[in-house]
């Protein structure tokens, strides 16, 4: 009888844990029509999203996912990584997605409280942004004390609406009191601290609210988008490099050492960069193929491809090389006109900026020829006759090229261009010294570099 009890015990004891076990696991249903094939479940990684888990059809239309509970993480989930929707998975089970694969962003989440109170959350701090946003343009343009004033306490009533957000969610819910972190900036006429000014106190304090030390930052998309925005405005307001590098490592290197936060942190910056095409982009694309290269091979290809792409047109690189039929039918390619410094000017007589700028470009063209300067116009006009007679009346006496085939010109691709006027100036050794000088900065820069 001993072994018989002992035997039902541990038969017990084993069901007990399969059990357990099984109670271990969250399930996901799509019931999603259109799909092709197999659907998956991705995780972003600031580069790549990542294949976690992918399935096929269990039933018409019917895909079904079995995860680790776990504390709530970020997935995305669809049929391919450019094709999929974010959702928040974690303790529930039984979550159903329902909707149709071609428009999976508008597909329904149901059986899950937490994607219906992130979707709220999310409304409320876009809601925060956008008084944000309103109560800032009437405080700079408040004329007078009593309607700065008035302005001022419109804005701090905003700043205050969002800290109490935040301490409201903190208290409820760890992961949207980090979301809610790493989304709320409080205004500088409120907060100054001592800053000197506006972009410092950006610089310094745009992650106050932010525990670098919380693990529960890591593989949360937030930590990409918002340390994309932050490189983007420090990018874009003039600061010298090594400031602009100074602000991001100090922010970046917060969070632990090859942590996945830093790789998101990392991540954002580096996109922020390229998007402002700024010359720093390439040395965080660098350091993320050396940091987490090994970790992340499939990003770091990705990063080596693109780095590889954007240092063709980067600051520094010596620019592609061209040819290109003038008016008269001749070809000129850019390498023959070495040991000038070259404005290569993308533009087209239809283009109301181009022209309104010709003239500024005239003067620039007239005081500097014969210091060594030459500007190749390319033009990206498909009527051969009104280019010819927007150089006539402008007055563009410099050398001239176009293929005739608009916005496909062949150089134009080459060169990336998406919107004119665009430029570059390349110095006499073939390389490229600035981009996108226009009126002021345009003199500023021909001066410093032909002045001497």
């Amino acid at each position: 009888m001993k072994s018989l009890k002992y035997i039902f015990l541990m038969l017990s004891l084993l069901v007990a844990s399969f059990a357990a076990q099984a109670q271990e696991k969250i399930s996901v249903k799509c019931v999603v029509t259109g799909c092709q094939g197999s659907m998956a479940l991705f995780a972003f990684d600031g580069v790549t999203f990542r294949e976690v888990q992918r399935v096929m059809a269990t039933n018409a239309n019917e895909y079904n996912f079995s995860l680790p509970k776990s504390e709530p993480k970020f997935y995305y989930v669809g049929s391919f990584a450019n094709n999929q929707r974010p959702i928040l998975l974690g303790s529930e089970t039984g979550v159903t997605i329902t909707g149709d694969c071609g428009n999976i962003r508008q597909t329904q989440i149901a059986n899950s409280k937490i994607n219906q109170d992130y979707e709220k959350v999310k409304a409320r701090i876009n809601a925060h942004n956008t008084q944000h946003g309103m109560a800032l343009r009437k405080w700079a343009s408040a004329q007078g004390e009593a309607a700065k004033s008035a302005a001022n306490a419109e804005l701090k009533a905003v700043d205050d609406k969002k800290v109490a957000f935040l301490d409201s969610l903190k208290k409820v819910s760890p992961v949207f009191g980090r979301v809610a972190a790493i989304n709320t900036y409080v205004s500088y006429p409120n907060n100054a601290k001592g800053y000197p000014g506006e972009l410092e106190y950006f610089a310094n304090e745009f992650f106050h609210f932010v525990d670098f030390t919380d693990a529960g930052y890591n593989g949360m998309p937030w930590v990409y988008e918002n340390f994309r925005s932050y490189a983007q405005t420090l990018a874009g307001v003039g600061l010298p490099i090594d400031e602009v590098k100074m602000y991001l490592n100090n922010m970046m290197g917060k969070f632990p050492s090859g942590s996945e936060a830093q790789q998101l942190s990392l991540a954002g910056i580096m996109t922020g960069l390229q998007e402002r095409k700024h010359p720093a982009y390439a040395e965080y694309a660098q350091s993320f193929v050396k940091t987490f290269g090994a970790k992340n091979p499939q990003a770091a290809a990705s990063i080596k491809a693109e780095l590889d792409r954007a240092m063709r047109l980067m600051v520094g690189a010596v620019a592609p090389d061209f040819s290109q039929a003038t008016p008269d039918g001749k070809n000129i390619k850019l390498s023959d006109l070495r040991g000038k410094y070259v404005l290569i000017d993308f533009w087209a007589s239809w283009c109301g900026p181009c022209r309104r700028e010709n003239p500024n470009v005239v003067m620039m063209y007239d005081k500097y020829k014969a210091k060594g300067f030459e500007i190749l116009s390319v033009s990206l006009d498909e009527a051969k006759e009104r280019w010819l007679k927007a150089i006539q009346d402008d007055k563009l006496t410099w050398k001239h090229v176009s293929d005739l085939k608009g916005w496909s010109n062949e150089v134009a691709q080459m060169y990336e261009v998406q919107g004119i006027p665009k430029t570059f100036l390349i110095d006499p050794q073939g390389k490229i010294v600035a981009t996108d000088l226009r009126g002021p900065s345009l003199e500023a820069k021909l001066a410093e570099v032909l002045n001497r």
